[in-house]
């Protein structure tokens, strides 16, 4: 049986998302899923206590209930204090949707 070989983004492919976010929550959420590689169904449980603002760091709760520590970018850091500095909600989830009543962010299910 071959091994999938992974696919990924060059480059230019990443600056092209970079600049065509529409939102805030968009590029916050693009800039963390991209500098600390995790999966969208990691991020969708992370709260914001779970983040350290002096380290950059984040315990992310990860496959089989393991937890990891990732690490992220000033420039993510600028981006998820702006997010959230604009966010009027009190939920504790890291990211929510933008419909009322606000509530966590979740992978759509088919």
């Amino acid at each position: 049986m071959d091994k999938r070989i992974p696919k990924f983004l060059i480059e230019e492919d990443v600056i092209h998302l970079k600049i065509s976010y529409q939102s805030l929550r968009e590029r916050a959420l693009l800039e963390f899923l991209y500098c600390t590689g995790c999966r969208v169904g990691e991020v969708e449980k992370i709260n914001i206590e779970d983040l350290n603002w002096e380290t950059r760091s984040a315990i992310i709760n990860g496959k089989g209930s393991k937890q990891r520590e990732v690490y992220f970018t000033t420039e993510c850091k600028v981006w998820l204090k702006k997010y959230l500095a604009s966010r009027a909600d009190s939920c504790k989830a890291l990211f929510v949707t933008d419909t009322h009543p606000t509530k966590r962010m979740a992978i759509p299910t088919l």
